[in-house]
C-alpha cells in the first residue's frame, strides 16, 4: 500500500509539471503527499488527503514546500468551466504543524471570500463545523495559474490523532436530503405529495414536491361554479373609483367563464358584477369604521333590501378573497396612518429641542465675549490704580466734588472712573515722562506721540519709544513660533508690564475720545497685532538693509 502511494505522489508531481487540469479524472483516496525526491515510507506530516466520500471534492495535490500544497478541484458534472465547491479531509498530521493550502483552479471572478467569507473545518474530536479565521483567508487572482483565481488560506493543526475535513461551507449531503424528504412522505400529509421527475446523470432520482391544498383543482373549479350570490349592480361613476381593483378580477372572471358557450354576455355581465363588488366594497368603508358590524354583514344587509334593482352573480370564493384583502388594507392603512402620526409627533418634539439649542449657543456666545470684554475692561481700570500706588504710596484726600461723584457712581450696579487727563496722569522729571513700572521716556519725544493720528502709528511708535528697534527685531509678542515656516524658531516674549503699559496708554488715548467700552475694548485688542506689525517691517528693514550691504561687497 505505502508503494502505491509514493508512485502516485510521483504521478502528481509530474503532472503539477505539466500544468494541466484535464488529467483531473477522480477524487483522490487516502493520498499521500511526499516531498520531491523522497523515498521510503511516509513519517508523521507527510499529509494524507481523501475525498472519496459523498459530496467530496479534490482531484489533486501538489507538494510545493513543507508548509505549501496546491490544491485542483473536479468540475461540476456536465460542466467543466464550473469549479467552485471542495471538501476533503486530511490526516497524518503533525502537532503544531503549520500548512497553507492553495486552491487554485476557482473559477468564479466574484466570491464571497472577498467579503470576509471563510472555510468551514472541524476533526474527529470537534465535529462541529467552524468557520477558518477570515484574517487567514485570501481570495486573489494568481498569474502562475492560468490568472485562475486562487483562494489561499493558512491552518495549524493541533492535534496529531485528529482527521480534519475542510470545505467550502455546510455541505448538505443528496443522502440527507433523501432522508428527510422519507420522513415527510412517512407522515401521509394531505397538502404534500412527493413524485419521481426521472433520474440524474449519475443515476440518482429527481423528486418533485407539491405542496398545496389537498383538494383537487377540477373539484374546487366545481364549487366555484356552484356557489354564488346575489348583489345589485350599480352605476358607472362607482366603476371608475374601483378602476385598480376591477382589473385584479378580470382575469380570473375569463378564466371561469370561458367554457360556456354564450361567453361575450356572460363574461360582460360577471365583470360588471365585480365592478360593482368593489364599488360597493369601497362604500362600505365609512360604515367599517363606525359601526361594530363587519363589512360583510353591512354589504349583506343593504344587498337584501335593493330589491327593485336587476340582480348579477359573482363567485362567493372570488368575493371573500376581494373582502379579505379590502380589510387587510384598511388595517395596513390603519397602521400607516398610527405610525405617521407618531413619527409627526417626534420632528415636532426635535424641532423645538433644535430651537432651544440654538437658543441657547447663541446666548452662550453673547455671554463668552461680554466676559472677555469685561475682563479687559477691568484689567485696564485696575492696572492706573496699581502703577499710582507704587510710584505715590501717600492717600490723598479727594475733592468734595469728586468724593461727592464717587459717592453717587458707587450706587450705581457698574463702576467706571471718569477718564483723567493725560498729562495731569504721568509725572514729569527733568525732561522724561514716568509712564509706570519705572519705564522713562523723552519728554519731546512724548508730545509728538500724543499728536500722532491712529491707533496703529500711536502704539507702534510708543513700542519703540519703550523698547527700541534693537530689540523688538529678537523679539515676538507671545514667544510662540510661526506655524507659517516648518523650522521656526521661537524668538523671546516682550515684558508683559511694558505691553500692560502700552496698553494703559492707548487705553488712556482712547478713553479721551469716547466713552463706549464696546468701542474701547475692540480697539485695545489690536494691541498685539499693531506690536506684531512693527516687529515684521523692523525685520524687514533690516533683511533690506543686509542685501544693500551684500550687494556693495560684490561690486567691489
Amino acid at each position: 500500500m505505502t508503494t502505491n502511494m509514493a508512485e502516485r505522489s510521483r504521478t502528481a508531481e509530474t503532472g503539477s509539471a505539466i500544468g494541466s487540469d484535464d488529467i483531473i479524472a477522480g477524487n483522490v483516496s487516502k493520498y499521500t503527499v511526499l516531498p520531491v525526491g523522497y523515498c521510503g515510507l511516509p513519517k508523521k506530516g507527510h499529509l494524507i488527503f481523501d475525498a472519496c466520500f459523498e459530496s467530496g471534492n479534490l482531484g489533486r495535490v501538489d507538494h510545493i514546500t513543507e508548509f505549501e500544497y496546491d490544491l485542483f478541484i473536479r468540475p461540476d458534472t456536465c460542466n467543466p468551466r464550473f469549479r467552485v465547491w471542495f471538501n476533503f479531509t486530511v490526516e497524518n498530521v503533525k502537532e503544531s504543524q503549520r500548512v497553507i493550502f492553495n486552491v487554485v483552479n476557482f473559477s468564479k471572478t466574484k466570491s464571497l471570500y472577498r467579503d470576509g467569507m471563510a472555510p468551514m473545518v472541524k476533526s474527529t474530536s470537534r465535529p462541529k463545523w467552524q468557520r477558518i479565521p477570515s484574517k487567514n483567508v485570501y481570495y486573489y487572482r494568481c498569474p502562475d495559474h492560468r490568472k485562475n483565481y486562487v483562494m489561499s488560506f493558512a491552518f495549524c493543526f493541533d492535534r496529531e490523532d485528529d482527521t480534519y475535513q475542510f470545505a467550502y461551507c455546510y455541505p448538505y449531503t443528496y443522502t440527507r436530503l433523501q432522508h428527510y424528504l422519507d420522513n415527510l412522505q412517512r407522515r401521509n400529509m394531505d397538502y404534500f405529495r412527493r413524485e419521481s421527475l426521472g433520474l440524474s446523470v449519475q443515476k440518482r432520482q429527481l423528486d418533485l414536491l407539491t405542496i398545496t391544498s389537498p383538494e383537487d383543482k377540477t373539484d374546487l373549479e366545481n364549487s366555484v361554479m356552484q356557489k354564488k350570490i346575489k348583489i345589485p349592480k350599480l352605476s358607472l361613476n362607482h366603476i371608475e373609483e374601483a378602476g385598480e381593483v376591477t382589473d385584479y378580477g378580470e382575469e380570473d372572471v375569463e378564466l371561469r367563464h370561458s367554457k360556456r358557450q354564450d361567453g361575450r354576455k356572460q363574461s360582460e355581465g360577471t365583470h360588471k358584477s365585480i365592478e360593482a363588488v368593489v364599488a360597493r366594497l369601497e362604500k362600505q368603508n365609512g360604515m367599517s369604521l363606525s359601526n361594530t358590524s363587519s363589512p360583510e354583514e353591512a354589504f349583506m344587509e343593504s344587498s337584501e333590501g335593493m330589491n327593485n334593482m336587476d340582480d348579477a352573480v359573482v363567485p362567493r370564493i372570488l368575493y371573500e378573497e376581494l373582502l379579505r384583502s379590502y380589510q387587510q388594507q384598511q388595517e395596513e392603512m390603519r397602521h400607516i396612518q398610527q405610525e405617521l402620526e407618531r413619527t409627526r409627533r417626534q420632528l415636532v418634539q426635535q424641532a423645538k429641542k433644535l430651537k432651544e439649542y440654538g437658543a441657547l449657543v447663541s446666548e452662550m456666545k453673547e455671554l463668552r465675549d461680554l466676559n472677555r470684554r469685561l475682563q479687559d475692561v477691568l484689567l485696564l481700570r485696575l492696572g492706573p490704580a496699581i502703577e499710582l500706588e507704587k510710584v505715590k504710596p501717600e492717600p490723598i484726600e479727594p475733592e468734595p466734588e469728586v468724593q461727592k461723584t464717587f459717592s453717587e457712581e458707587a450706587n450705581t450696579s457698574t463702576y467706571y472712573p471718569a477718564p483723567v487727563p493725560v498729562m495731569d496722569k504721568y509725572i514729569l522729571e527733568n525732561g522724561k515722562v514716568h509712564l509706570g513700572s519705572g519705564i522713562w521716556v523723552d519728554e519731546e519725544k512724548w508730545h509728538q506721540l500724543q499728536v500722532t493720528q491712529g491707533d496703529s502709528k500711536y502704539t507702534k511708535n510708543l513700542a519703540v519709544m519703550i523698547w527700541g528697534t534693537d530689540v523688538l527685531k529678537n523679539r515676538s509678542v507671545t514667544g510662540v513660533a510661526t506655524k507659517k515656516k516648518k523650522d521656526a524658531v521661537p524668538k523671546p516674549p516682550l515684558s508683559p508690564h511694558k505691553l500692560s503699559i502700552v496698553r494703559e496708554c492707548l487705553y488712556d488715548r482712547i478713553a479721551q475720545e469716547t466713552v463706549d467700552e464696546t468701542e474701547i475694548a475692540q480697539r485695545l485688542s489690536k494691541v498685539n497685532k499693531y506690536i506684531c506689525e512693527k516687529i515684521m517691517d523692523i525685520n524687514k528693514s533690516c533683511k533690506n538693509e543686509e542685501r544693500r550691504e551684500s550687494a556693495k561687497y560684490n561690486l567691489q
